[in-house]
């Protein structure tokens, strides 16, 4: 379509009144031209030949800078905007090894199976004989993989298949290890968490391997920006890494919009959904022929945008569609390709498209919601724009405090440095599975020191004394029969997953982690899938099955869930104000007792009732930090018996609502837990702790962080307008209790006391 005039647009937006949301901030970025550097010694005439073909005449600055630090066999990290070229930085060097000596091998990795396909075409279009590229993953066929380990020189695969597929079976690969030039670890920062520990061990289990066979790769990570790219790409690979931190590339110009959606009512403190603001916007771009993608935040959220969009568009509907994880990789592609071809006008999505897939170009994006860091903001918004054509990107913004934060603070959108990205490859119960994983691969020495650092051998003790290991001529060996690769999944902290089967069409659908299924898929709740409303009539915990029927309800379901926290022990302790501060392991307890339903619609109510379920309880043990409250607070702050819980309960929320600002995280990611008197600290306690077993490192990142994080919960709890307590500042949609109880005035004079009685006794 023709470029379009989105300063006109959005000012018709708010002057037409068919909108009702309020457009608090714009802000224009300039287009950017491009900046070429020429590279010395230049680019093999037959690769320069193949990239004219590709319309690349000649290469970024960024490009250039990390092309001649992976020449001289610098570890490499590439920090770049979206659709800026990065993957040229590795494609080159790659394929200038090969072009000198077509028996090196490279290994390139992809955080998902989508990716990895998606790069594959773009490898392939250099069309060079000495280049013989694959995807191996679970995807390709068994009776394939042999003939791909033999002929391919460049494979493209992810973490699960490098984990469960080549590392066990490293002797069939003992050819391409030996010939390891290049191992490229694409999209970097969606390595965090547990996930991010994980792929750390499995690297560094590659790198051991590799050196077995007479191997020393050069690694080479990109990553969109994040606060910390060199210590996360060395706490990854295990190794020092040269920065390129730039975007050379051209950029048309860039309209950025915060759109708040409005209060119900005019003395309400309760806004307009986030999801129908957008899905209006959505339909407007896509009548108008505006290729837009929208990004939700949940699953729930983008099915949602999909099937109120479509309902309202007609024919048109066709010409739109959801696109999350959870889909079969058939389906994704077949999206993927429709979008890429323009067949696709709009696209509601999760975060599952803010990686690198190639889906053409977009004019506009809309974020349903804050995405959770800046740095996924950046990403997502960096899905809209051509080289030439304005681009615009729209903040739709949530009910939560940290949105409402950045209606009143969009510098802060705008202008803070992106968040650091956690990893914990030594967090106890990962290691401990990688280094079997090591030890059935090849036995443990102490070369192997250097690689997985001195936390090997005290792993590897605990190790023996479990009886998985045995220590044998100063080696430790590995005492079962089979690779203990499959034990678990390496992108939860548990390896169990339920399969989603649909009774009507007796097809399966999905599947869902074990952690989210309790609270998702039990007995009752209310399932989406593709646009369609499922009802969960079984939950079938000893087969791992989900069965499911299409159903047309008008209510999504909450679960009610009960905790308990037990602290293990203190890491590191201070203050914050009048509170102690405390950061250590702790042992979390959690048990789904039943749900309630939630209409959609306001005049049907809310049923209050909680619907019972029998359910087993989970428990992990993991890191928190928390906060100790002393009964001299609570009294100068005038907080009684009576309104401490919901005091301390809306704290929580506010504080866990705005750690996203402090370390990268999601909900999911963490939790909370506040109670008027915890035996253990013998206070009122909030305690903020992670959610994965073992912990991702986002609890240490934080800990330090508490009197900024304090004094920006104070600052979100003064701003609010309502009187009771709101979205905006204290409930969390996240809540196991329903919100309840919950003091927002409690919770502001509490924590303004606890700051100023520190203020106090500093004066003293």
């Amino acid at each position: 379509m023709a470029s379009t005039d989105f300063r006109e647009l959005v000012s018709g937006w708010e002057k037409s009144g068919r909108f009702p949301g309020d457009l608090v901030h714009a802000r224009i970025f300039p287009a950017r031209p491009a900046r070429f550097e020429d590279l010395d010694p230049p680019l093999d005439p037959t690769l320069a030949e193949r990239l004219t073909g590709r319309g690349i005449g000649r290469l970024y600055g960024h490009q250039a800078q990390a092309i001649r630090l992976i020449r001289g066999g610098n570890h490499t990290v590439v920090v770049s905007g979206t659709a800026s070229g990065k993957t040229l930085c590795y494609q080159v060097p790659i394929a200038e090894r090969l072009l000198e000596d077509r028996t090196s091998t490279s290994l390139l990795v992809f955080p998902t199976k989508a990716l990895a396909q998606d790069q594959l075409g773009s490898i392939q279009a250099l069309s060079l004989p000495q280049m013989v590229v694959s995807a191996y993953d679970g995807d390709l066929p068994r009776e394939q993989r042999s003939r791909v380990r033999r002929r391919a020189n460049v494979i493209l695969t992810n973490p699960d298949m490098l984990h469960y597929g080549i590392l066990p079976n490293h002797g069939l690969w003992k050819g391409f290890l030996s010939r390891l030039g290049h191992v490229v670890i694409d999209e970097m920062h969606y390595l965090r968490g547990m996930f991010g520990s994980h792929t750390a061990n499995i690297i560094r289990r590659l790198r051991r391997l590799a050196a077995h066979y007479g191997a020393d790769p050069t690694f080479v990570l990109t990553s969109a920006t994040i606060g910390n790219p060199v210590d996360l790409a060395e706490r990854l690979c295990g190794t020092e890494v040269s920065l390129v931190d730039g975007d050379d590339s051209p950029a048309g110009e860039r309209m950025v919009a915060i759109w708040n959606p409005p209060l119900k009512e005019e003395d309400s403190s309760s806004r307009r959904s986030s999801i129908a603001e957008t899905t209006d916007l959505y339909v407007d771009l896509v009548r108008r022929g505006v290729h837009t993608i929208a990004f939700g935040r949940s699953r729930r959220a983008t099915e949602l945008i999909h099937v109120n969009a479509a309902g309202r568009l007609g024919a048109a509907a066709d010409r739109i569609s959801p696109y999350r994880a959870g889909y079969t990789a058939r389906d994704r592609r077949d999206i993927e390709a429709r979008l890429f071809s323009g067949e696709l006008v709009g696209i509601s999505a999760t975060n599952a498209l803010e990686l690198g897939v190639d889906i053409g170009g977009l004019d506009a994006a809309l974020l349903c919601t804050f995405p959770g860091t800046i740095s996924s903001f950046r990403q997502q918004s960096g899905r809209a724009g051509r080289e030439r054509d304005m681009a615009l990107v729209v903040l739709v913004t949530g009910e939560d405090a940290l949105d409402q934060y950045f209606v009143h603070h969009p510098e802060e959108l705008f202008g803070r440095t992106p968040e650091a990205a956690v990893v914990n490859p030594t967090n106890p119960d990962v290691m401990d599975y990688h280094l079997s994983c090591a030890a059935h691969e090849l036995p443990l020495g102490w070369r192997d020191s250097p690689v997985f650092g001195d936390d090997l051998w005290e792993s590897g003790a605990r190790l023996v004394g479990e009886g998985d290991l045995r220590l044998e001529d100063r080696r430790l060996l590995w005492t079962g029969r089979r690779s203990p690769a499959h034990g678990r999944s390496i992108r939860s902290s548990d390896s169990r997953s339920f399969t989603i089967y649909d009774l009507t069409t007796r097809r399966v659908i999905g599947e869902v982690d074990w952690e989210r299924a309790f609270s998702d898929v039990h007995e009752g709740a209310v399932y989406l899938h593709k646009g369609r409303t499922y009802l969960v009539e079984e939950l079938d915990v000893a087969g791992l099955e989900v069965r499911v029927r299409s159903a047309r309800v008008d209510y999504y379901t909450e679960p009610h869930v009960q905790k308990a926290l037990d602290v293990i022990g203190v890491s590191d302790q201070g203050r914050v104000g009048a509170m102690g501060s405390f950061l250590g392991p702790v042992r979390v307890s959690a048990h789904v007792l039943g749900y309630r339903r939630k209409y959609w619609m306001r005049d049907r109510g809310n049923d209050r009732r909680t619907i019972p379920l029998e359910l087993p309880p989970t428990q992990i043990e993991t890191e928190a930090f928390w906060f100790t409250v002393p009964g001299s607070v609570m009294d100068r702050a005038g907080i009684d018996r009576r309104e401490a819980p919901g005091a301390l309960h809306a704290a929580e929320h506010t504080m866990i609502a705005m750690l996203p600002l402090f370390a990268i995280c999601d909900r999911s990611d963490i939790g909370g837990l506040s109670i008027t008197y915890h035996p253990q600290t013998g206070d009122a306690t909030i305690f903020i702790h992670e959610g994965y077993q073992g912990g991702a490192g986002i609890a240490s990142v934080a800990y330090p962080a508490g009197e900024e994080l304090v004094k920006a919960t104070v600052a979100a709890l003064s701003r609010c307008g309502c009187v009771s307590g709101c979205p905006s500042c204290v409930q969390s949609p996240k809540c196991g209790n329903f919100n309840e109880p919950l003091s927002k005035s409690g919770a502001h004079r509490l924590l303004t006391t606890a700051l100023d009685d520190d203020k106090s006794i500093a004066d003293n």
